[in-house]
């Protein structure tokens, strides 16, 4: 598939190939990171499973009806009749500990159809108390809530308001409203070109076209590693069930039951010449010990990941990841900037356990990059495994403002991407050669 970017983030421009290995390369503040960020958000926002929608649904309805009950409260009654409205609401809901307004950690069991029926009917009851409330404007806003909810309450898993919400969510969640170039008056938005033509568009109001409700994007599954020393953040996942925010995704994966293996896969051998490799580079394992906790193992010497240097962690995550059985090639494997906690000697190593990974399980990988030991490693295993057709280069280019970059195909000659690397070697000679 292709991605296409217009004016999203830094990024005015881009057109870039997601298959097999792709290697996006450039200066800090490039927008090199934006388009993991992007296919990240795109995947789990279009692939809803029915835990999520759940989760998602009752998390909207749960902050519908805390912004009803904030906006009951907080509101200045100034008739008596209005007073004695907001008394009424107080005393009938508030003080009750079994109603929903009342209870800021209830759940809704969305198959309890006695439970929806109590929403509902506390719903209309508070419309109906507020009918003749004085204030205008709070009676449309409360009306406005009381819709939200009850349209939520009616809609299924396979609408296109789900998708839209679902999309929006996990953008929202990545960048923090700010789609746009700042410093760019041009539309912003996101093509990929495939099967069929997919867009979304970033303008004053967020709309998508192509895209249908329960159809997977290209890929079942994603994984974005954006640091190893995430993989210490477990107890973070425990109080978010919807889980958007990618590093806890990860770690929920990681620390998931595993998988039982398909009886009909012929990976597996695959799968543990990796894991051994991975193995003898860090002279250990990862693995769980019998209080289901994540210990490194090191000649039967068990280590708490407090203790385990964090490149040891980098390979760790791959490791885990294989052990579990769930990466394969309908999943994407997003890297950013892996050489970071690397030596120069393991950053080497780390390139061929990805080129491998991704030419014997025919898993596409997006990676970002400033090293060129990384970088050079990469092209250098590609040809000597015979897959640098499926691997491909791009540059992210700053304009000349430094406000934006386009970022441009280079898999035929790296040399601007090794260009723009050495800069920093010719400014350090130029300091030496000044004394």
């Amino acid at each position: 598939m292709r991605l296409k970017l217009q004016n999203i983030g830094i990024i005015e421009e881009a057109d870039i190939n997601i298959d097999g290995i792709t290697l996006i390369a450039g200066q800090n503040d490039s927008g090199k990171s934006t388009v993991g960020k992007v296919l990240y958000a795109l995947i789990r926002g279009v692939n809803i499973d029915e835990d999520r929608f759940n989760s998602s649904k009752s998390e909207f309805i749960r902050n519908r009806i805390r912004d009803i009950r904030n906006l009951l409260l907080r509101t200045k009654a100034f008739e008596d009749k209005d007073e004695e409205i907001q008394k009424k609401f107080i005393s009938t809901y508030l003080e009750k500990d079994e109603s929903i307004f009342s209870n800021y950690g209830f759940r809704i069991n969305f198959d309890d159809n006695e439970s929806l029926k109590i929403i509902l009917s506390e719903l209309n009851y508070i419309d109906d108390l507020y009918t003749n409330y004085s204030n205008s404007s709070i009676k449309i806003q409360l009306g406005t809530f009381i819709n939200d909810i009850t349209n939520r309450l009616s809609i299924s898993i396979d609408s296109n308001e789900v998708l839209y919400y679902e999309l929006e969510s996990f953008f929202e969640n990545e960048f923090k409203n700010q789609f746009k170039n700042k410093f760019s008056k041009g539309n912003s938005c996101i093509s990929i070109e495939g099967i069929k033509e997919k867009k979304i568009t970033f303008d004053e109001h967020f709309t998508f076209e192509g895209f249908d409700a329960l159809s997977n994007f290209y890929y079942d599954e994603v994984f974005f590693i954006e640091s190893p020393i995430k993989l210490e953040d477990r107890n973070l996942i425990r109080f978010n069930s919807i889980l958007r925010d990618k590093n806890q995704y990860l770690n929920n994966k990681i620390f998931q039951p595993k998988k039982e293996r398909d009886i009909f896969s012929d990976t597996s051998n695959d799968s543990e010449k990796l894991n051994l490799i991975i193995s003898e580079i860090i002279n250990g394992s990862f693995g769980f010990n019998s209080k289901n906790q994540l210990i490194f193992k090191k000649q039967e010497v068990e280590f708490d990941l407090n203790n385990v240097a964090t490149g040891i962690k980098s390979f760790g995550i791959i490791q885990l990841l294989l052990q579990k059985g769930i990466l394969n090639s309908n999943s994407l494997l997003i890297i950013d900037e892996p050489e970071v906690h690397l030596h120069p000697t393991w950053q080497v190593k780390y390139a061929e356990i990805l080129v491998r990974l991704s030419k014997e399980f025919a898993i596409p990988i997006v990676l970002t990059s400033h090293s060129p030991y990384f970088i050079e490693a990469i092209e250098a295993y590609s040809k000597k495994h015979k897959y640098e057709d499926s691997t491909n280069f791009y540059f992210a280019k700053k304009n000349e403002d430094g406000l934006s970059s386009k970022i441009i195909d280079v898999t035929k000659d790296i040399t601007p991407i090794l260009s723009s690397i050495s800069d920093a070697f010719y400014k350090i000679q130029d300091i030496i050669d000044e004394d």
